[in-house]
């Protein structure tokens, strides 16, 4: 827990008095105005009380009382007292506030009368002596004046980056004389955005200087006029939060500085080092100390409007418009065909940008080619391998890039041809004249966008050629593998067994989800497959030196977390929740996964051997934190949307992915029987569903759905059976609490288009002897008795947190090594008490009936 703010604000209680009294002339503002500046300074005094800086925070939890308790006297508060209320909030709110400011006001008593201010300084000395980070960081400046600015920029050895932040319209009107000055728009700045995002977004030309950040010494932040500390959810204080939490694969040296006064401060002060120095914005940006509440607007009866605004009769000395003048006639075609000049501008300017994107695409298709073709490439195996994968992940977003470009140009086109339309009209009823300067132009721009439209299907068919050319050497080259796979292992087979005896069973266990066994007399020694690996990797496979970028650390085994890398948050969920998984894991850490991989499937055993480095990753116990760069690059070349850097769902991630993990070791036959006629129906139904191959996957997740329809009339029934690897509940949408559901989504009825919102229902699940015996089939209680005493364990979570559109993934897990719950939000990973695993954000559940590690030997089924 960080330390407590050392005392600088006063000697005793009574000298914080004077700090929360409230001036004379906020008594005349209006009563909401009042509700929100008392919500502004409830939000500063929960951001001290956070900073445990406890002097501040008492002050303005005081403040807020005063507010709150004028609010109460306001003669507005009986008229808008239902207003002020959802404002303000519930009584509960209230009681927390109380509780904190006794909590301060003891603290504070105690301090000011045990240590005394001298004392106080003394010992915070002697803490951040202790803490050589600290005081580091405590010494650094983070602001700087628009003279200091200008000696950073004029001496040459300093590495700088500026990032100026402000609007689009501005920074191409002026700023900065300095060479590495990045202009980032502030429309970018909101909730949600990543460096990442905002790398996607800046022009060609500025994404050099944008990525120049991960090696400068210095960076600093500029916006229009932003003056003394940060405010929350100001477009500055997001481009800080970005850079800080938001960017996780650059490293920064020292603390950022901002600009006091910003663009506007410098621009006066030395109006020579800048572009266009007598630019001034034609909206001026407010400062947050200019207030909403503080701006007073008109009554609209007050303003006078002009005689004739809305009235039918013609005025005296009113011209009228002469239509058979050509000079008028122009006038008005001009004015009604600005839209499609607009349009056409707007093309022309999105045609510029395609042309740009294909060009980078073949560029990037080249490289490619020239790695492919360089035999005496300098690079070895790995780094040949990381640079062709980062190249096609390039490509990958390139080419979303370029679907955004077409569905634009298509919209444009639309508007284009609807305007035509609309124009032909007004002519047909002689509104106007058509006038030939204004046709000419349109012809010209159409001309020049079909010129650009050409010279993109030229590139876009030089760069199809070099794909087409690249695909078809891949799959030479991995043809070529799997043939010296298949010779390999040709050769290393042992001589066949006999078949063993084939005899009839009444319940067949090999079709079945069964526990998984572990036969550790069977691993070989450490000298016996040192020849045969060898021998294996130099004809075949070698291993991927993977880059998990990992930020080293002393943690608990599987207490490691995993970066987010650009919204993969669900898919960190996931992969924790797997990765405690005990047989799973244990299957994936002892490596005998490799013994059934799959090469002759789509992924080739690709992704379960991704997720197993994963996996292992998690659980060195050497890292705070990794990525799972490579992990997320495989899986995006088979399922692209889990490849990009958008929001996904987890629930769609785990489905696809838990087939992947099945079809990628799905090499073990499954007992054969003399007829098929013996079988059940469901036992049927499975073999067909596995197709006759299991996997150690299936084994652990899958099971089957019966559905019995009966007939009204003649009572016959017939049952359908369906393969499952998880189970989706429906909620029940006007029940407030619930029961083992998981949090799904749905329709809104009341949406004007179709928008998805994410069920808030309160599930309520146990965390220990869950009972599913009403669910099982009464034909398989029958079967097996033992069924009646399986009881589930929880053992992960995967919660979400806001709307389907947006929002965020964490897991609970409990963790088998040491026996406790932990909460894994990203990279960071922290204790969780039981008694909150249990919460309405709860979305997936992971239930067990398995022992806690496979080393207890019982013999239990999934």
């Amino acid at each position: 827990m960080a330390h407590k703010k050392p005392l600088h604000m006063g000697k005793n209680l009574t000298d914080l008095e004077e700090h929360f009294k409230l001036g004379k002339t906020i008594g005349h503002k209006k009563v909401l105005q009042l509700c929100t500046a008392a919500n502004r300074v409830k939000e500063y005094a929960d951001r001290h009380y956070l900073d445990r800086d406890e002097e501040q925070a008492y002050v303005f939890y005081m403040k807020y009382l005063n507010l709150i308790s004028m609010i109460r006297n306001h003669g507005e508060y009986r008229e808008k007292k239902q207003e002020i209320l959802e404002s303000l909030g519930n009584n509960s709110q209230m009681l927390v506030i109380y509780d904190k400011l006794e909590k301060l006001k003891d603290s504070l008593e105690q301090r000011y009368s045990r240590c005394g201010v001298v004392q106080e300084r003394e010992l915070n000395k002697q803490r951040n002596q202790q803490d050589n980070m600290t005081i580091i960081v405590t010494q650094q400046k983070l602001s700087i004046n628009a003279k200091e600015l200008l000696e950073m920029i004029r001496d040459s050895k300093t590495s700088m980056l500026i990032i100026d932040c402000r609007a689009e319209k501005d920074l191409q009107a002026s700023g900065i004389r300095y060479d590495h000055v990045v202009g980032v728009p502030v429309q970018l700045l909101v909730a949600g955005m990543t460096a990442g995002k905002i790398h996607e977004k800046l022009p060609p030309e500025d994404k050099p200087l944008w990525s120049s950040r991960k090696v400068k010494e210095q960076i600093v932040l500029m916006d229009y006029c932003t003056e003394g500390n940060l405010r929350k959810d100001t477009p500055l204080w997001v481009l800080n939060d970005i850079l800080n939490n938001w960017d996780q694969d650059v490293v920064y040296k020292k603390p950022f500085l901002k600009v006091e006064g910003g663009y506007k401060n410098f621009q006066l002060c030395y109006p020579m080092c800048c572009r266009n120095p007598s630019y001034v914005p034609s909206t001026m940006e407010f400062n947050d100390d200019a207030r909403l509440e503080d701006i007073e607007y008109p009554n609209i009866s007050e303003i006078r409007m002009k005689d004739d605004s809305f009235g039918s009769k013609p005025q005296p000395n009113r011209p009228a418009v002469d239509r058979n003048s050509k000079v008028a006639a122009l006038h008005v075609y001009e004015s009604k065909s600005k839209p499609i000049t607009e349009l056409l501008e707007e093309q022309e300017k999105l045609m510029d940008k395609s042309i740009q994107n294909e060009r980078e695409m073949l560029s990037t298709e080249n490289v490619l080619k020239q790695i492919h073709d360089n035999q005496e490439n300098v690079m070895d195996d790995n780094e040949k391998f990381e640079e062709i994968s980062t190249l096609k992940y390039q490509l990958m977003q390139m080419e979303d890039k370029q679907k955004e470009f077409i569905a634009e140009n298509t919209r444009l086109n639309e508007q284009v041809q609807e305007y035509k339309i609309q124009e032909q009209s007004w002519r047909e009823s002689g509104e106007r004249i058509s006038a030939r300067e204004a046709e000419l132009l349109e012809l010209e721009a159409q001309r020049r966008i079909k010129e650009k439209a050409d010279e993109q299907k030229r590139v876009e068919q030089e760069r199809d050629r070099l794909a087409r050319d690249r695909l078809a050497q891949e799959r030479l080259e991995q043809r070529r593998e799997e043939m010296l796979r298949i010779a390999y292992e040709n050769k290393r087979r042992l001589p066949q067994q006999p078949p063993p005896v084939e005899t009839n069973v009444e319940e067949p266990a090999a079709i079945r989800p069964k526990v998984p066994q572990f036969d550790r007399a069977a691993k070989p020694s450490a000298n016996a497959g040192v020849s045969a690996a060898a021998d294996y990797n130099q004809n075949v496979y070698r291993e991927v030196q993977r880059d998990f970028a990992p930020v080293y650390g002393s943690v608990g085994r599987g207490l490691t977390g995993l970066k987010n890398l650009g919204n993969t948050c669900y898919m960190n969920s996931i992969l924790q929740c797997l990765s405690n998984t005990a047989f799973l894991r244990e299957h994936f850490l002892e490596g005998t996964f490799r013994q059934n991989l799959n090469r002759s499937n789509k992924t080739q055993g690709r992704i379960v051997e991704e997720v197993a480095a994963v996996i292992k990753a998690l659980w060195l116990g050497q890292y705070k934190c990794i990525a799972s760069k490579n992990l997320r690059y495989v899986v995006g070349q088979y399922e692209r949307q889990f490849g990009g850097i958008e929001q996904q769902d987890s629930h769609e991630f785990l489905t696809i992915l838990m087939d992947w993990l099945h079809s990628d070791i799905q090499t073990v036959p499954i007992q054969q029987y003399s007829s098929l006629e013996d079988l059940s129906a469901s036992e049927k139904a499975w073999i067909d569903y596995l197709k006759g191959m299991e996997s150690y996957v299936s084994n652990l997740f899958y099971g089957q759905i019966k559905s019995t329809v009966k007939c009204v009339r003649c009572g016959k029934e017939s049952a359908t059976y369906e393969s499952f690897s998880n189970l989706s509940l429906e909620l029940p949408q006007n029940a407030n609490r619930c029961h083992l559901n998981v949090s799904g989504f749905y329709a809104d009825p009341e949406a004007v288009a179709t928008v998805y919102k994410k069920k808030q229902n309160y599930v309520k699940f146990p965390l220990q002897e869950l009972d599913m015996t009403t669910h099982i089939a009464p034909s398989e209680l029958s079967r097996n008795k033992t069924l009646r005493a399986r009881r589930y364990h929880l053992f992960g979570v995967s919660n979400h947190y806001g709307s389907m559109e947006s929002g965020h993934y964490t897991a609970f897990c409990k963790n088998t090594v040491h026996q406790k719950w932990y909460k894994f939000d990203d990279h960071t990973v922290t204790s969780l008490d039981t008694s909150d695993v249990c919460s309405s954000a709860g979305y997936i559940l992971f239930y067990s009936s398995l022992p806690e590690s496979p080393e207890t030997q019982q013999h239990q089924i999934r």
